[in-house]
């Protein structure tokens, strides 16, 4: 693969990661002001045509379950911790998009803490959906370590 695909890919990866950490942050912020009626309500309204066709679903019972009990604290973690991830992500991102050479061990701390966390949290759950998030990080963070060896590279010869 060409330094310039692999290029690409990074600028591509990083990108993604940058828009899902705005939505991120923009989630979590109308988290935190959304009642707990509405949200139940929402939540009933998006998984009773699954419910319908298949009552014991797994996922749409488990969600309406935590959604009944999700208390006043439990929300304001969760909030925090959304905006709080969406704006490193961000952050992070944008560094690495204006190729500032700090923001590249940074994201890789960054996705090392989320990987292992991921991970951590698929021991416990067997979520498939977190083992792909953590196979992406893990395809992310070495698009990152490339392209952090080929900008020091550029700097070092550029001496």
């Amino acid at each position: 693969m060409s330094q310039q695909q692999v290029h690409r890919l990074f600028a591509a990866g990083v990108l993604i990661k940058g828009v899902d950490g705005v939505l991120e942050t923009i989630g979590g912020i109308l988290f935190m002001f959304v009642s707990p009626k509405a949200l139940n309500s929402l939540v009933i309204f998006f998984t009773a045509h699954e419910l319908s066709e298949d009552p014991d679903d797994w996922f749409a019972t488990s969600l309406r379950h935590a959604v009944n009990n999700l208390s006043s604290d439990t929300k304001l973690f969760v909030s925090a911790y959304l905006v709080a991830h969406g704006l490193v992500k961000v952050f992070l991102a944008a560094g690495l998009l204006r190729e500032k050479l700090w923001a590249y061990p940074a994201a890789l701390w960054f996705l090392g803490i989320f990987i292992l966390y991921q991970l951590y949290r698929f021991s416990h759950t067997h979520s498939l959906g977190l083992l792909a998030l953590s196979a992406f990080d893990l395809f992310v963070g070495s698009l990152v370590w490339l392209e952090y060896r080929s900008r020091k590279q550029h700097a070092y010869n550029g001496r």
